[in-house]
């Protein structure tokens, strides 16, 4: 797992006389980037006419670091009479290096309300946020009040999600955990009649499914896309989506509508691959689902870039993911991909515990077992090894699981394998 951290810098000049009563003249505020004197004097709190302390400088920069949005906040004055000019030298992170925002289920609200709702609440807020500062918590916040002010009771939560192959970007994804609300039906106008009956399917699929209209796992859209995509329509997208929900006796229920445009369709002109020690040219011309000349496919981008990401999986590369990289041609309507990994870190296992097995079992379960503490980790390791023992007699009465909780900072995982008596589950 990724996580960026700010080594945040403050630097108060000038100190103040000890018992002097100062008060602020003006407040200026250099490079404040995307961010404007009024949103940042709402965060720093420094307003012209206040009395001046150095404890209210020190605060007023600290509110900034703290949103994680600024690298450094240096403060200055620019007069040494009893009414001082603040000047705030700022630092801002570029919104490209910070981490998008991702609502999964907030049905009561539109994109743009959310926006405008959020930043009422919080002034700097983007669209984007950092995982080394307080502005996650802060939207979740917003989000809360947002939710008690149209009288809804609702628990949210967020985290940070990793990249996936499917959505490579690191987010801070925000959810309504309760009520529950969940896909009802979706009704989808403009579908070509060569792709109705595979698209019809998947909508049934999604009744009654958790709903999702995020930027990470698969929404909605994603999901109703996929024949589409699948038979090579790259540019394919709804259009005109409106939502409509009521509360059940479980939670809430959603009716999605939307109008199907699929665009041009798209053939592969070429595929790339620059082999690496881990995955080799033969490799991937073995596993590549894509080939000059066929349907610019989704699913077989998916299977190709997945062949890629287990060979990595299975040396320790845990956070790996996949980009293809295409190059689209509008004219000809094909499109080229060159395939690349982006590993991270090798993970190690750490530790190794067993749960809920009589010694005899758990003896003949590690006889073989394949990692060593400080060998690379590797969850398809685990499962393909636990799938080769359960199969035997003495473990058939048991469930089994396990648990890999990875360390960003050591890069080692402690992994847990529980087994619970068959009709129970692991976790």
């Amino acid at each position: 797992m990724r996580f960026h951290r700010v080594l945040a810098a403050l630097l108060l000049l000038a100190p103040l006389a000890a018992r002097a009563q100062y008060s602020i003249a003006s407040v200026t505020y250099k490079h404040p980037g995307p961010y404007t004197t009024q949103e940042l004097a709402a965060v720093s709190g420094l307003q012209a006419g206040q009395l001046l302390t150095q404890n209210s400088l020190g605060n007023a920069a600290q509110h900034l670091l703290d949103t994680g949005l600024f690298s450094d906040a240096t403060i200055d004055y620019t007069s040494t009479g009893m009414r001082r000019g603040i000047v705030i030298d700022l630092k801002p992170i570029p919104l490209d290096k910070l981490l998008p925002a991702s609502f999964e289920n907030f049905v009561w609200f539109t994109h743009e309300e959310l926006a405008a709702g959020i930043h009422a609440h919080v002034p700097l807020y983007r669209g984007v946020a950092s995982d080394a500062g307080t502005l996650p918590d802060d939207i979740q916040s917003a989000l809360q009040q947002m939710l008690v002010a149209k009288g809804i009771t609702a628990t949210i939560s967020h985290e940070i999600v990793e990249p996936t192959t499917n959505h490579p970007q690191l987010t801070v994804n925000f959810k309504v955990d309760s009520p529950r609300i969940v896909l009802a039906k979706a009704d989808i106008t403009g579908i070509p009649e060569a792709l109705q009956p595979d698209t019809l399917k998947f909508l049934h699929r999604l009744e009654g499914a958790r709903y999702n209209e995020g930027l990470t796992g698969f929404t909605v859209e994603d999901i109703v896309l996929i024949p589409a995509r699948t038979a090579g329509y790259l540019n394919a997208k709804l259009q005109d989506v409106q939502r409509t929900f009521a509360p059940t006796a479980n939670g809430i229920a959603v009716t999605y509508t939307a109008t199907l445009i699929p665009g041009d369709a798209y053939k592969v002109s070429t595929v790339t691959w620059n082999p690496t020690p881990i995955y080799s040219a033969a490799d991937f011309t073995r596993d590549t689902k894509l080939h000059p000349g066929d349907p610019a496919s989704d699913d077989a981008l998916r299977h190709t870039e997945a062949a890629i990401s287990r060979a990595y999986l299975r040396q320790g590369y845990i956070d790996v993911y996949v980009l293809p990289n295409p190059v689209t041609d509008a004219t000809a309507h094909t499109v080229a991909y060159t395939f690349t990994a982006v590993p991270g870190a090798v993970y190690s296992l750490h530790t190794l515990t067993v749960n809920g097995l009589p010694d005899s079992a758990r003896t003949l379960l590690l006889s073989n077992w394949p990692m060593k503490p400080g060998d690379p980790y590797s969850d398809l390791a685990v499962a393909d090894y636990l799938a080769k023992y359960v199969a035997q007699p003495i473990f058939r009465e048991y469930n089994a699981g396990f648990k890999a909780a990875g360390n960003p900072e050591t890069h080692q995982v402690d992994l847990t394998l529980t087994f619970t008596p068959n009709g129970s589950k692991p976790y």
